[in-house]
This record gives C-alpha cells, structure tokens and sequence, in this order.
C-alpha cells in the first residue's frame, strides 16, 4: 500500500473484503498531517497522519513511523499509544541525530489545552519517547510551522491552537523552544 498509493477502501475492492464491518478501519499510507523528513544518510521519514475524516469508516489518526531505505527497504514501526500517541497536523525539525514533533491535534479525547506535546525520536534507533518542557509554550497548537533557528532553537509559529471547551482560534504568536534547556518562551517574530 504504501509503494502503490492506494487507500484503504481500494485495497478492500481489490481483496474482494466483503467481511469487513466497522468499527475497524483498514491501514491506509495515504494521509493528510503527516510529516515527511528527508536525513542526510538518504532515509526519508514519514511520521504518524490521519486518513480521511471522522464520518469514514477508515478514518484513523496514526502513531507509527515509516522509513523509506535508499536501497528500497521500507521499515514500519508502531509504538504503543503510551509512548507516542495518535499524532497529525504536528511538525517535524531535524535536530543532530533526532525528529522533534512538536504539536498534533489529534483525536478529541487525547486533547490538552494549554499543553503542548513534544516527541523525539531517535533517527539511529528509531526510538520515541515523550519530551519534557517547562515556560509558556503555544497549547494544543497543530498545523503550524516550525523551524531550527542559529540560536539552536524551535521556532513554532501559525497554525491553530485548542483553547478549552473544544474552541479553536487561530495562533498569531510565534514561541521558540530552547534546546539547550527545553524551555519554551513567547518571542517578538520581528
């Protein structure tokens, strides 16, 4: 699936699925919110998404990793919902030896206003885990941008942000995320 493109619903039409009832929806590789994240030994990372809606039986958001080998290998790695939950809409910055994803929407239930999640994972390893921060981040902050700045630090800016009571906005603040020390702070953009 993920070398042809098809989604899920095609994959169930060429299998001839005709056992198939929800509420489990097929595995899909073609996604919206996933991150892509080319590495200078010739590895392309893809990083969690969703597909489709939430009225699709197929809808799903993910919380699995694909590396695309130079020679054509293709690794999947799953992780328990522990170690990196359902992530979309998030970034992804290359830092040394590791992906920093910041933000996610993901499903309503796993939502936290005013917390921002940050994972990191292991391009050697491929291992996640969860990353602590203190100071003032941008919340529950999803289809953003994000950027290594000189000063070795994050920069996250645009997107939305999940206030409580389910109420999204616009984000118009920019904050950067200090590496050395994994502080957030707000920062004047100009």
């Amino acid at each position: 699936m993920i070398r042809s493109g098809i989604d899920a619903w095609s994959a169930r039409q060429h299998f001839s699925d005709k056992q198939w009832t929800m509420p489990t929806p097929g595995w899909c590789a073609r996604r919206f919110g996933q991150s892509i994240t080319f590495l200078p030994d010739g590895r392309i990372i893809q990083i969690a998404g969703e597909h489709e809606d939430g009225y699709d039986p197929d809808f799903c958001i993910y919380n699995d990793v694909v590396v695309h080998h130079p020679d054509g290998r293709i690794e999947i790695c799953g992780y328990p919902e522990k170690v990196f939950p359902p992530t979309d809409f998030h970034s992804a910055t290359l830092v040394g030896h590791h992906i920093l994803m910041v933000g996610n929407l993901g499903y309503c239930r796993q939502r936290m206003p005013g917390v921002t999640p940050v994972f990191a994972l292991d391009v050697r390893t491929l291992k996640m885990k969860k990353v602590r921060t203190t100071g003032g981040g941008p919340g529950w902050i999803y289809r953003h941008r994000a950027m290594l700045t000189p000063g070795h630090r994050i920069r996250v800016f645009g997107g939305r942000t999940e206030l409580a009571g389910a109420r999204q906005v616009e984000n118009s603040e920019t904050f950067e995320l200090d590496l050395s020390n994994m502080a957030w702070a707000r920062v004047d953009p100009a």
